[in-house]
């Protein structure tokens, strides 16, 4: 039986999720081997490939700390299930909407504020439980 669902399940799905846009990345830097997959007509321009790569490298950056924060939540039973559930939905949406923003989009406020907003709320709420279990 597995002791820590939505550690695995999210760490799961952040993968996918990272594997594709790692593959997109691949893809728009030109890959021989994308190439191989994929018809590529035309050069990307450099800012594209710089969001892309921007969208990659911050997903990269926050999803770690938000698994270690969860597994630990999680392991130690600190809040009910549905409530740990709750925070990891929020902040999906957050990095999967600040990915599509930057990797999709010239310019989406709305997707990039909510974002990082929803990033920051749940890496906040995480920090802040653990915070208090130990006070």
């Amino acid at each position: 039986m597995n002791n820590i669902p939505l550690t695995s399940l999210f760490a799961s799905l952040f993968t996918i999720f990272y594997l594709f846009l790692s593959v997109r990345i691949g893809y728009l830097r030109g890959s021989p081997v994308m190439k191989l997959i994929f018809k590529m007509d035309k050069k990307v321009p450099a800012i594209k490939l710089d969001r892309n790569v921007r969208a990659h490298g911050n997903f990269s950056e926050y999803v770690p700390l938000f698994l270690i924060l969860l597994y630990i939540s999680e392991s130690v039973e600190l809040v009910s299930f549905n409530y740990l559930l709750i925070i990891c939905l929020v902040f999906s949406y957050g990095r999967i909407a600040h990915a599509i923003c930057f990797a999709f989009y010239d310019y989406n406020p709305f997707l990039r504020i909510s974002g990082m907003v929803s990033t920051y709320l749940g890496l906040a709420l995480l920090s802040i439980l653990l915070l208090l279990s130990i006070i």
